[in-house]
Parts: C-alpha cells; structure tokens; sequence
C-alpha cells in the first residue's frame, strides 16, 4: 500500500489551540448576537447559562415580532445584568472576609462579620456606585417591559378585533353558501397560529362565541341551547390557509 499523502494525514477541521499563548487567547469566546447585533464576550461556561437565561425569559415573554422580540431580548440582557451586580456584591464581602480575616474571638460567626465589616467600610464607594448600577438597570428592565406589555395588549386588541370581524364574514359567507375569503377584507396575515386567514380557526371562534352564549343564557334565563349542527369548517377559497 502506498505511504498515504501529508496533507491526508492532517485533520480536515481545527482541533483548537496546542500553545499555552493560544488557549489563552481562547479562553473568552466573542460572538455577535443574531438579533441586535451587540458583541458579546463570555467565557463558554457564561456563554451557555447566559443563552439558557435567555430563552427562560423569552419563553415565558412570548414575543411577536421583531420588535416585541428586541425588547424581550433587552429585558433579558437586564436581568442578566443585575445577576452579575448581585455576584459582584457577594464576592467583594467574600474577598473582604479573606482579607481580613485576622480576629480570632473563637466564634467563627463573629470573624466573619467582622471581616465583612471592615470590606465594606474599604469599600463603601464601590458598593454605593453597584446599588447604583443596579437601580438603573431595573429602571431599564421596568420601562423595555411596560412597553413590550403595551405592544402585546395592542396587538391581542387588534386580533381580537380582527377575528370578532372574521367570524361575523364567515357567519354571512355560510348562510349565503359562499366560500370565506379573507384575502378580501383583511391586508395581511400576522404572525400568529390564530389567523383570521385560517378557515378553521374562524370556525373555531364562532363555534366557541356560540358556546359562551349558550352558557351565559343558561346561567341568566336557565335555557338549553337548541340543539343545531356543530359549526363546521367552510372549504377554503383558491389560495386560502386552512391552518
């Protein structure tokens, strides 16, 4: 067999760093976050919490839209931010508690507190300047979220409208044997599953309207609904969205 060539023996992708001045150099990794474009320098391990910190937040914020995403993506960053103060905090009393541990009462309680007294009064101005950093960081995060909540009630407003709008076409375009065409009343499609373009999400809607009245007749004047055939989706238009 012949000998195989140099260049075939060499790995076909980078296996990292083999000098000590290397993976020096790539003890911080810095990317560029896909949505705002800031640069970020974290270690891998800060890195991976903070992407799990974030996607707990956006989750649970459950933007639309890039906008509403931009500001979920700040709030988080601001959270992000005050963990950080907070471990800053705790680690100057606790470097401040190694530095000066020098009482011996015989009660390590009471060295400790001691300890920690003395870091503060050392460092009384950097601790002020952190409650600071901290109070302004929440005052960030309390404004990006009222206004992530004031665009979220806007947009549901508005969806609610549209498909309060979407179910009463349908209703007409059923009782005239008419397919639903939205794309004839409505300018786009948003981006959400509940879409006024989705024949079965409009039927949906009016079928649950009809069961909230029918409990709302039933709890006001105790009358059944009469019984009426289920309400069933409509066949879509040409180039309509069944959902």
């Amino acid at each position: 067999m012949t000998a195989q060539q140099p260049h075939l023996l060499r790995p076909s992708h980078s296996t990292g760093p083999k000098t000590p001045e290397g993976k020096q150099r790539c003890r911080l990794n810095a990317y560029r976050h896909g949505l705002t474009g800031q640069l970020c320098v974290f270690t891998p391990a800060e890195q991976q919490a903070y992407d799990k910190h974030c996607k707990v937040i956006l989750d649970a914020l459950a933007p639309v839209g890039d906008f509403e995403r931009d500001l979920a993506q700040s709030i988080a960053h601001g959270y992000w931010r005050l963990k950080r103060a907070g471990a800053i905090e705790d680690s100057s009393f606790a470097l401040g508690a190694h530095e000066h541990s020098v009482d011996d009462t015989g009660h390590s309680e009471v060295d400790n507190a001691f300890a920690q007294a003395r870091a503060w009064r050392e460092q009384a101005h950097n601790l002020h300047l952190l409650t600071v950093y901290e109070q302004r960081i929440q005052r960030s995060i309390d404004k990006n979220t009222a206004r992530l909540q004031q665009l979220q009630s806007e947009r549901k407003e508005a969806a609610r409208e549209a498909m309060n709008q979407a179910a009463r076409l349908y209703r007409l375009a059923r009782a005239e044997g008419k397919p639903y065409q939205p794309e004839a009343y409505f300018i786009g499609a948003p981006e959400v599953l509940e879409s006024v373009f989705s024949t079965t999400e409009v039927a949906r809607e009016v079928s649950r309207a009809k069961l909230f009245w029918d409990a709302d007749n039933y709890h006001n004047l105790h009358r059944l609904p009469t019984k009426d055939e289920p309400e069933q989706p409509m066949e879509a238009s040409a180039g309509e969205s069944v959902g």
